[in-house]
């Protein structure tokens, strides 16, 4: 995933989970104080209801009228002596009492004989709950596109920012081709022809550097343009070769094995892993090869393991390079189905497992 898609997807991520958290406390306070306001509609009705029931029983001077109105019950002294429902375990010391979807209204009388508790009831329809659902899914699909239309907006800027970037690169790549071919060409002859000295080594290896940093730029702008030729190269041999180039003594088991892979994406491979090894290490470097996997371990250490692999990242910024080696043997490693890992176990260890 580009740098700009995880931008994309962080931002909205944040945008949505702060504005559902925003959004569930105003909603639980509604929901609080709505709840108590619909209890307190269905109080005055239950109230009116149990007053009505009194003042019917002083005018029939009894419990007759208890089977003309619904959902009442009497208890006294805590025992139940009259009802036209069964009624639920209720706590008496509380007024209201829900259960059940349904609000329960306790009276309680104070007579001579004892305590009287005048219990009813009614359905309590709260439908608050299932509102707020169904408002919650519009309002989550509405966040949704506006995180996504509002991240478009903010990251437009940086999005053109990597464009210019990446087309710089591009053209700069392009641009460096000739040159650096005349200067490595250039470099070739002077040797053949025996002009060496302390002055020559620099140039030849300052020009390494530079050549070196114009094929990774070139493998991540041109690489996928490229047409692949896979065949069969010996991995000693070839390993040999660029432990010459990169004028390296690392201390070497290698066994003799071949790999199916293009010729150019194995000299990138090899070349960012020799590279890296010389350049991170003190005076230690290790490299393993048999038919399992490629080990090269040197005495150095990495702090942010983790994203080290990440483009542009770099361990030491004081040691030049655009942080993009690592990148390539991952992406490479990726491509042919090598199994890529990178740890620290006494010193760094790169192993590529075929």
């Amino acid at each position: 995933m580009s740098s700009e898609k995880k931008s994309l997807v962080r931002f909205v991520i944040i945008y949505i989970v702060s504005t559902i958290i925003l959004l569930g406390i105003g909603e639980w306070f509604y929901y609080k104080l709505a709840k108590e306001s619909l209890i307190k509609e269905h109080r005055v009705m239950l109230i009116s209801k149990v007053d009505k029931f009194l003042e019917n029983k002083v005018k029939q001077k009894g419990l007759a009228n208890l089977k003309l109105l619904k959902n009442m019950a009497i208890y006294k002294n805590g025992y139940l002596i009259a009802s036209n429902f069964t009624p639920p375990k209720l706590d008496f010391s509380k007024e209201i009492n829900i259960k059940d979807n349904k609000i329960y209204y306790i009276k309680k009388l104070i007579r001579p004989f004892g305590i009287v508790y005048i219990v009813t009831f009614e359905c309590f329809h709260n439908n608050l709950l299932n509102r707020l659902i169904i408002f919650n899914v519009f309002a989550l699909i509405f966040i949704v596109f506006i995180a996504f239309i509002l991240g478009k907006v903010f990251l437009a800027p940086m999005k053109k920012n990597i464009e210019d970037l990446e087309n710089f690169i591009t053209d700069s790549t392009h641009e460096m081709n000739t040159p650096i071919s005349v200067i490595m060409s250039n470099i070739e002859i002077l040797e053949i022809k025996g002009i060496v000295n302390k002055e020559f080594d620099r140039i030849k290896n300052a020009s390494k550097r530079v050549s070196k940093i114009f094929e990774d730029l070139k493998f991540i702008r041109l690489n996928h343009n490229t047409k692949k030729e896979i065949i069969d190269i010996n991995l000693k041999q070839f390993l040999l070769e660029r432990i010459k180039y990169f004028e390296i003594e690392p201390k070497m088991e290698l066994e003799d094995i071949s790999i199916k892979i293009d010729k150019e994406d194995l000299t990138r491979l090899i070349d960012n892993l020799l590279s890296n090894a010389k350049k991170y290490s003190n005076k230690f470097i290790e490299i393993k090869l048999n038919r399992e996997f490629l080990s090269i371990r040197n005495d150095g250490k990495i702090e942010n393991i983790k994203n080290i692999a990440d483009k542009y990242v770099r361990e030491n910024k004081n040691e030049g390079g655009f942080g993009i080696g690592l990148y390539i043997v991952n992406k490479i490693c990726k491509n042919y189905g090598f199994d890529f890992n990178i740890k620290n176990n006494n010193g760094v260890e790169v192993k590529i497992r075929f």
